[in-house]
């Protein structure tokens, strides 16, 4: 049999899975005599557990992804600054009518995007470079110190942004996912303490609706919607 648990989005939304999770929780712990022997060992404190901590996971996956869109905006603003800042000294490069290997060395008509992390510090970085090895060229072209300190920053508040941002990115789908799992599991034991209610309580109809009832709103929607949005009368009942 396959135990492994999903971590896909589940169809029920999570207050739903809840409110479900509690009802099974309830009737497993009710009737725990007959029915543990029909459930996989522990599944009645993994569910407790699982409910209990789900209050927690869903709000954290929320702000996962919230913090993980804050990270890319932060980091999109260093970029622009930074890309601004190299842009703005090539341009005064090409004003001044630097020499070409001049131009060249400082990276004059290299496409930059200045949406790529990896563009904008390679373009920063050879400013810095050439400004370093040749003080006295970039001081001749109007380059002062000034100007290699904010680039230097920049490129410092870019390299944090971008280990923030991916640090952020890779942490929401995890939250997600360990919500996902956990609402999967849920939904799992509600069923196997059904069906488990359902065996036990065959002959004992007032007991067994008890545990009918924890899938006859999923039973009923299938219904509906397999007869054109109309439910359908259950199996050996009277049409409404």
């Amino acid at each position: 049999m396959n135990t492994s648990v999903k971590s896909t989005l589940p169809r029920k939304d999570f207050t739903a899975i809840t409110q479900l999770g509690l009802k099974a929780l309830s009737l497993a712990l009710t009737h725990a005599d007959s029915l543990v022997p029909r459930l996989p060992e522990g599944m009645i404190e993994l569910l407790s557990n699982d409910i209990e901590k789900l209050g927690k996971v869903v709000p954290g996956a929320k702000q996962a992804r919230s913090e993980a869109v804050a990270a890319t905006s932060a980091q999109n603003v260093t970029l622009e600054r930074g890309y601004a800042q190299a842009r703005q000294i090539r341009a005064a490069l090409r004003r001044a009518h630097a020499p070409a290997d001049v131009k060249r060395a400082y990276g004059v008509g290299q496409k930059v995007k200045k949406t790529n992390v990896r563009d904008v510090k390679v373009a920063i970085r050879q400013i810095l470079d050439r400004a370093k090895e040749h003080p006295a060229e970039a001081a001749s072209l109007g380059i002062q110190s000034k100007d290699l300190d904010g680039l230097a920053q920049a490129l410092v508040e870019i390299t944090n942004a971008d280990a923030i941002q991916e640090q952020k990115r890779a942490s929401a789908p995890l939250a997600t996912q360990e919500r996902n799992r956990m609402g999967h599991r849920i939904l799992r034991a509600v069923g196997r303490i059904e069906g488990a209610g359902r065996m036990e309580f065959a002959n004992d109809e007032a007991t067994r609706a008890s545990f009918e009832a924890l899938s006859a709103g999923s039973r009923k929607k299938k219904r509906a919607a397999e007869n054109g949005g109309e439910a359908a009368p259950s199996m050996g009942g009277p049409p409404s």
